[in-house]
């Protein structure tokens, strides 16, 4: 009894040692919702125009709400929700940088969408040469 116990405890670490290594292999990024980044641009827009505090601002802010379908509570779960983790820091990060290029120079981001596009590329048929 006590053998059959101990191939089981030593089965069940395999298994969950195989199931960290499969997890800590993955690169794919967690997805982030564009809606949420293009709130947020919007949001730090109304804020440089019309500073933090005004009556202004707030109605700006009020607007941008609206425009993408949050209410200040929602805005603020989602906000603290990718502050408190990690891994949706730095996705969340090159995706404002994204929308605030496109915003200040639309052809040069178009090019880097472009390169990107076809750096993605490259990297899929590379996957799918190797399972060849």
């Amino acid at each position: 009894m006590i053998d059959r116990m101990i191939r089981w405890s030593a089965t069940v670490f395999a298994l969950l040692a195989a199931a960290l290594v499969l997890v800590s292999c993955t690169d794919a990024e967690p997805t982030v919702d564009e809606r949420f980044v293009d709130a947020f641009v919007d949001m730090r827009v109304v804020e440089q125009i019309y500073g933090a505090e005004s009556p202004m601002a707030r109605v700006g802010r009020r607007s941008v709400l609206q425009k993408y379908g949050y209410t200040r509570e929602s805005f603020l779960e989602m906000s603290q929700k990718i502050q408190d983790d990690a891994h949706y820091w730095m996705p969340f990060q090159k995706r404002v940088v994204n929308r605030v290029d496109s915003i200040l120079d639309p052809e040069s981001f178009v090019k880097k969408k472009e390169e990107e596009a076809a750096k993605e590329a490259a990297k899929k048929a590379k996957k799918k040469e190797e399972k060849k």
